[in-house]
């Protein structure tokens, strides 16, 4: 009879040990370690990002209840707050940031979410949409004087490529938040064919020539000081007051971005203002320019779902080492828990999945078990013999 292993193993199978074993071979994070070896420390800090510990002192405390299934669940026997914090502190981060990496770029694999951009894709024979943009997770600077101060506070900034279509995220770089969005532009892994949207700070011509280097599509909100000359008026209507082919006339614009371009001018009711995109792709009709943009919001979604589901804006060590181990951690938690639900076919939201494995971590029952169990409760929940338990319900 095969033994059902825990919940927490089970979604920890997502995570390809033979290519972190080479990281850590690579990086020699297990030298001159005899029991606390970087595994071990990872999986403690994927237990503290899909539990929601709050502190090291929790982290222990929430492992030694559980002290009889820690080898088994591949943690060890050798977890204390100063193991947890020497590795925070000292392991190198290439370990943690290199196995992000694989671990969003596994994730792109899963299906595809939301289904009128799919059918968007497969109408304009577009390999997929991203949307690249940053978030600031704000430090104290008592606590991490390492920080370049910004206006009296510190804090690290996450440049983040999301895939829209998949809602998962593509790439991310930590960097001091000190760092203007489009100082990596030119940097990220564009590919052929698909689309990028990218806010107003991201407004750098050679950047954007990088993408139409690629064999790739931008759509860009332009600045207001961005000088051009019209080449040529196209027809427009309804929202879209004009479509326009333009070539930058600045001299360091033209420079960085010599060829002509495309410019939609779209009124925003909500914001009671006209908004101008940019783009060098000519088959997508003006409309859809402007609606692809509306869809850059998914990543300012991403960015607050892990601050508040994850642990990323209070953290375990205040080194910088430390605090990129935790963020980089909690990206590898996010996609484990992406790829786990698409491959169960979870029809539900990730943050019921991560609700319901996070309560089930230590159990024997498989995902797929607990999934269904989940979901023929749902409808008792609602059952109308519930109130009855406890007498008439007032609001």
């Amino acid at each position: 009879m095969t033994q059902i292993p825990y919940v927490f193993n089970q979604l920890t199978q997502w995570i390809p040990k033979d290519a972190f074993d080479r990281l850590v071979g690579i990086y020699r994070g297990n030298a001159y370690v005899k029991d606390y070896t970087c595994w071990n420390h990872l999986l403690v800090m994927l237990w503290a990002q899909l539990t929601s510990r709050r502190s090291l002192r929790d982290i222990e405390t929430s492992l030694r209840a559980h002290c009889d299934k820690l080898y088994r669940m591949g943690i060890g026997r050798h977890v204390s707050r100063n193991n947890i914090a020497n590795s925070n502190a000292r392991r190198d981060v290439s370990i943690y940031r290199e196995l992000a990496c694989r671990m969003m770029c596994r994730a792109s694999s899963v299906r595809m979410r939301d289904k009128g951009l799919a059918e968007l894709a497969e109408r304009f024979s577009v390999n997929g949409f991203f949307a690249v943009d940053s978030s600031t997770v704000t430090l104290s600077l008592d606590r991490c004087p390492w920080c370049t101060p910004q206006e009296g506070r510190g804090g690290v900034k996450l440049h983040t490529m999301y895939d829209l279509i998949r809602e998962t995220p593509r790439i991310c770089l930590i960097t001091g938040h000190e760092e203007r969005d489009q100082t990596f532009m030119e940097d990220y892994p564009y590919e052929s064919g698909c689309v990028y949207v990218f806010d107003k700070a991201y407004m750098k011509t050679a950047g954007l020539a990088a993408v139409n280097a690629a064999g790739g599509y931008f759509i860009v909100r332009r600045k207001k000081d961005i000088l051009y000359d019209v080449l040529e008026d196209n027809p427009a209507g309804g929202a879209v007051m004009a479509d326009r082919t333009i070539r930058f006339s600045g001299r360091c614009t033209r420079g960085g971005y010599p060829g002509p371009l495309r410019m939609v001018s779209c009124y925003v009711g909500g914001k009671n203002e006209v908004m101008q995109f940019l783009t060098n792709n000519t088959d997508m009709p003006a409309e859809t320019v402007a609606a692809l943009y509306k869809h850059r919001w998914k990543i300012e979604l991403f960015f607050r779902w892990i601050k508040q589901h994850l642990r990323i804006t209070s953290f375990y060590g205040t080194s910088a080492n430390a605090v990129m181990v935790q963020i980089y951690t909690a990206f590898t938690a996010y996609c484990v828990l992406a790829l786990a639900a698409d491959a169960l076919k979870y029809k539900g939201s990730l943050y019921d999945f991560s609700n319901l494995v996070s309560v089930s971590l230590t159990e024997k029952v498989w995902l797929k078990d607990l999934i269904t169990r989940y979901e023929d409760a749902k409808g008792d929940w609602h059952d109308e013999r519930w109130p009855s338990l406890f007498g008439e319900v007032r609001y």
